[in-house]
């Protein structure tokens, strides 16, 4: 039987292949000012959203690879299935996640899938995810692990029409998405790094119900560069141990017509032995996670979150303002 290695070496030819076929024939944008890519608007990671949105650089927690698909390869066991739910200002009604991840020493295979349902719109979003390592450890630093995210987004939300004589219908959305992402334990002394481009490229077919059709490239305002980092501090001899991790989010870098937005996402986490995890989040960043598509009004938010692990299951679990979410992970 072939090796992870293998088949991840291979989907990264084809993947390569399908970012030069976008770039050859879709030159036609598929953006309506109303098409939105909604999973950047949702809950990715319990882990993460307690931290305020931060972690691209913290491989633990079953959800991880949706937030970098990189940390993937990090995973110190044979594999892991994670589930959850949720609420959040958008998806009031239901975020229901699900994820799967395959290791091997060579590298790992992840799916992910999210069911994520409010008053107005519903999604379906599904990722393959491949990673292992592209550069051996040199000396004191850690291996440089690789990973991708093939997506595929399917959204049902209202459309608004600019003459308000008309009633409003139906937009129905289908996407392709590519995520990639990068992870360095130990690039110095306590502090690990990660790098993660967020939609870097795609292709989306939309209509509006009994109206126009659209499709080729997705907008490059919804691509998002993310440089993150880690430090950690140990005490009592690493039984007690404290995660400072601090993410930038970049937006619009490749939208002319727009100006730069950067949000902050940042937090503590408190680790005692390996059993109980308290997290506290901070983000400066729009309230109504919309305006991270649409427009930006940046404030300051607050998260926090607990995690419990009994081997071999770990439970996390935060709360912000209007949202909240709980994830069981089981690690085989």
């Amino acid at each position: 039987m072939r090796s992870i290695r293998m088949i991840i070496k291979k989907m990264y030819r084809q993947i390569s292949t399908a970012i030069c076929l976008f770039a050859l024939l879709c030159t036609v944008s598929a953006d309506h000012d109303q098409l939105n890519l909604f999973s950047r608007a949702s809950l990715q990671s319990t882990v993460s959203q307690s931290l305020g949105g931060a972690g691209t650089a913290m491989p633990k927690g079953g959800m991880q690879g949706l937030v970098n698909p990189a940390l993937t390869a990090s995973c110190k066991s044979s594999g892991s299935i994670a589930a959850g739910y949720g609420r959040d200002d958008v998806f009031d009604k239901t975020a229901l996640p699900f994820g799967a991840v395959i290791t091997d020493n060579n590298g790992a295979m992840g799916f992910y899938y999210r069911f994520l349902d409010g008053n107005t719109g519903r999604v379906n979003d599904a990722a393959i995810n491949f990673s292992g390592t592209l550069f051996q450890s040199s000396g004191t630093q850690g291996d440089v692990d690789l990973g991708i995210n093939a997506r595929y987004e399917h959204s049902v939300w209202p459309y608004i029409y600019d003459d308000e004589n008309l009633n409003n219908t139906k937009l129905r959305s289908s996407s392709l998405l590519l995520d990639v992402g990068f992870y360095q334990p130990q690039v110095m002394e306590n502090l690990d790094f990660a790098l993660v481009f967020r939609n870097l490229t795609g292709y989306s077919w939309s209509e509006v119900e009994g109206d126009e059709k659209t499709k080729g490239r997705i907008s490059s305002r919804h691509r998002t560069v993310v440089v993150g980092c880690v430090y950690t501090l140990g005490f009592m001899g690493g039984n007690l141990l404290f995660l400072l991790p601090v993410d930038i989010e970049m937006n619009n870098l490749f939208k002319k017509s727009l100006p730069n937005r950067y949000t902050l996402r940042t937090g503590v986490e408190g680790r005692l032995g390996s059993s109980y995890t308290v997290r506290f989040g901070y983000a400066h960043a729009p309230e109504d996670p919309m305006e991270l598509i649409t427009d930006f009004s940046p404030k300051n938010l607050f998260f926090g979150g607990v995690g419990v692990f009994v081997n071999p299951l770990q439970i996390d679990f935060f709360t912000g303002k209007n949202e909240w979410g709980i994830t069981a992970t089981w690690f085989y």
